[in-house]
C-alpha cells in the first residue's frame, strides 16, 4: 500500500515537472529572443550616439551613423513565430554587416545606388531556411533605413543570386 502510494506521488510529482517545464520552455525562448533584440538595439544606439558625438564635436558634414534595418518576411503564415522573429533578427544582422562600411561616411557623396545592389538578392540561411532579400525602399540620411522583403528560396537557383 505504502509503495503504491509513493509510486503515485512520484509520478504527479515528474508529470507536474514536466508540464511546468514544457509551459516555461516557451517562455524563457521567447524572453531570450526578446533579450537578444534589445541587446541588438541597445548596441546600435550607442554606435548612433557615438558617431552623432562626433559630428556634434567636429562641425562635420552630415553623415551615416545608423542604420535602420525593417524586414517583411513574405509568406510569414508558414514559419511559426519564434521562427520568424529569429529570422528577421538574423536578416537584420546580416544587412548590418554587410553595410557597416557605409558608417561615418558623408551623406552627399555616398553612392546612392549602392546600398539596393548589396543587398538585393542575397541569400541568407537562416536556422536551415534560406530567405532571397528583396530591397523595396532605401532611405539615405544620417539614420539610414533600409526596408527589404524576405523571400523564402526555392531549391531551383535563380539566375544572378549571390550567396552571403
Amino acid at each position: 500500500m505504502k509503495a503504491r502510494l509513493l509510486a503515485a506521488m512520484l509520478i504527479g510529482m515528474l508529470s507536474g515537472g514536466a508540464l511546468v517545464n514544457v509551459l516555461l520552455g516557451q517562455q524563457v525562448d521567447r524572453l531570450t529572443l526578446v533579450n537578444n533584440e534589445l541587446k541588438e538595439k541597445l548596441t546600435a544606439t550607442e554606435k548612433e550616439l557615438q558617431q552623432v558625438k562626433e559630428n556634434l564635436a567636429g562641425h562635420r558634414p552630415q553623415t551615416i551613423t545608423a542604420l535602420e534595418v525593417s524586414v517583411t518576411l513574405v509568406q510569414e503564415k508558414e514559419i511559426p513565430g519564434l521562427d520568424q522573429a529569429r529570422a528577421r533578427l538574423v536578416i537584420e544582422n546580416h544587412v548590418r554587416e554587410w553595410l557597416h562600411p557605409l558608417l561615418g561616411q558623408e551623406v552627399s557623396r555616398l553612392d546612392h545606388l549602392l546600398i539596393p545592389r548589396v543587398v538585393d538578392r542575397r541569400q541568407v540561411d537562416v536556422d536551415g531556411r534560406k530567405y532571397v532579400l528583396e530591397v523595396k525602399l532605401v532611405v539615405v540620411a544620417e539614420r539610414t533605413i533600409i526596408y527589404l522583403e524576405a523571400l523564402p528560396h526555392k531549391n531551383t537557383p535563380v539566375p544572378g543570386m549571390s550567396p552571403q
